[in-house]
């Protein structure tokens, strides 16, 4: 799946329903974003995240993934805790709607949104946690060029499960030469 195959739009008020949808329960829901959201996810909260889309210098970026061919949103991915004067954010928060998972939109979307963080928010580094469960994710962010740099043990706990966080960064310099091979 090449990243033509999809572009990455802002996300608004008229995609709340679909992602609240997209979150069937509480442990799905710390899985996608850690203890950022409470179940049931609502709108206040999604709102919240989007005030701080706004401004000169916003923290956040929140898009979504649509196809190119037919308009239909298949994702959803934010750059948070964008931090101009060092030039580094964090990616997170990325979902594929379960009905376009396995297609590639993953990969296509991550790149994309690696894409808009380094050339057009300037930044130099993008870090991401995962939880070390998670395989196709992290398989997804290592082909983008993400490197492991930290694993912390007990990270999180849901209901008796003990769940371990993995930390990834992708520098622009790396980013570069990976894209020129």
């Amino acid at each position: 799946m090449k990243n033509e195959l999809i572009k990455l739009q802002s996300f608004d008020e008229t995609d709340f329903n679909q992602l609240i949808a997209a979150i069937p329960d509480a442990r799905f829901l710390l899985q996608w974003t850690g203890q950022k959201y409470i179940y049931p996810l609502d709108v206040s909260q999604l709102r919240n995240t989007l005030k701080k889309t706004t401004g000169e210098q916003p923290t956040y970026k929140v898009l979504k993934a649509v196809r190119s061919d037919t308009s239909e949103t298949v994702g959803h991915i934010q750059l948070m805790d964008i931090d101009y004067r060092v030039a580094s954010g964090v990616l997170g928060r990325v979902l594929i709607f379960l009905d376009h998972r396995g297609k590639g939109f993953g990969k296509a979307m991550v790149g994309l949104a690696v894409k808009d963080a380094f050339e057009s928010l300037g930044l130099n580094e993008i870090t991401l946690n995962v939880f070390d469960f998670n395989e196709t994710a992290i398989a997804t962010y290592k082909s983008i060029g993400f490197i492991d740099y930290q694993l912390k043990k007990g990270a999180l706990m849901f209901q008796n499960e003990t769940w371990n966080i993995i930390k990834m960064k992708l520098s622009r310099h790396h980013w570069l030469n990976k894209e020129k091979c």
